[in-house]
């Protein structure tokens, strides 16, 4: 089931910043999206990540960018020899925009990772040792500081960090972590979804798209996301509605046909269902 973590903390805590710490114990595999951005960096730990788009593995090194609103799902192979390690910085992207400001190349920079539907979210760091010490050093440095002057050394943190990333970004995708599906016919039905969430399924036309019978790529897809065709599509509309409902002033009616659901009542029944309230309360919580 897909949960919506609220993450009203950022409304009066807008950064965090967790350096290198040890999530073994309170890590919970959950397939879940936010409004704040999300920046996990993998000390130690091997597992999987699951986006709209494909399946990733992940392993010391790697690093995620998770966008706002973006369903996903990590799962980490934890045990007593193998902690999952991570380092973990969460943001409110308009309170940091206003930071970046003064650095016109770095917001423009940050914009793309936000906005642009091709943008790498899963890099495997070079070096990633370098990067490590810059976190830690930067953050112990930080922590000298008065606490009342601290959101403002964690905004310059957040901004050293991606000033210190912005070249593999450069690289055209030199450094992308490869899709680890075995199947790629299971990418192509979430490319397939991406594109056709707001319209009517029909389980033919997309087993036509990927070129296997029906029941072929209903059992391959839950094999390998764990999850059904319909549950997959049904979540890529969630996550549409709620965008919508935030970020626009449109009716919820209107939201709903232009999510996947033109039935008015079902939409509104599915989404209290799914989200523990209706889409005007939603709206306004």
């Amino acid at each position: 089931m897909l949960i919506f973590e609220h993450c009203s903390y950022l409304n009066h805590n807008p950064i965090t910043i967790v350096i290198g710490k040890d999530a073994s114990r309170t890590f919970q595999p959950l397939f879940h999206f936010h409004p704040g951005i999300e920046i996990i960096f993998v000390h130690n730990g091997e597992g999987s990540v699951i986006f709209e788009h494909g399946a990733y593995e992940v392993k010391p090194g790697t690093l995620l960018f998770i966008k706002p609103f973006q369903p996903h799902y990590l799962q980490m192979r934890i045990s007593s020899g193998t902690p999952y390690v991570r380092s973990l910085l969460k943001y409110e992207k308009g309170y940091f925009t206003e930071y970046l400001k003064a650095f016109p190349d770095l917001q423009k920079f940050h914009d793309h990772l936000c906005s642009d539907s091709d943008v790498v979210q899963v890099q495997q760091v070079p070096e990633h040792e370098r990067l490590v010490k810059f976190m830690v050093e930067s953050n112990e440095r930080l922590l000298l500081h008065p606490t009342h002057t601290q959101m403002e050394g964690r905004a310059l943190l957040l901004a050293s960090v991606l000033h210190y990333l912005y070249p593999l970004w450069r690289k055209d995708g030199a450094a992308k972590q490869p899709a680890v599906t075995k199947a790629p016919a299971v990418s192509g039905v979430m490319k397939w979804i991406e594109e056709n969430y707001d319209k009517e399924f029909e389980l033919d036309v997309l087993a036509q798209a990927v070129h296997l019978s029906p029941n072929h790529v209903s059992q391959l897809f839950r094999k390998v996301t764990g999850k059904t065709i319909i549950e997959w599509l049904t979540e890529r509309r969630m996550k549409q509605a709620c965008i919508l409902l935030k970020t626009t002033t449109r009716s919820v009616q209107e939201i709903g046909e232009k999510s996947g659901w033109p039935n008015f009542n079902y939409f509104c029944y599915i989404f209290k269902k799914r989200m523990g309230m209706t889409p005007k309360q939603y709206r306004y919580h």
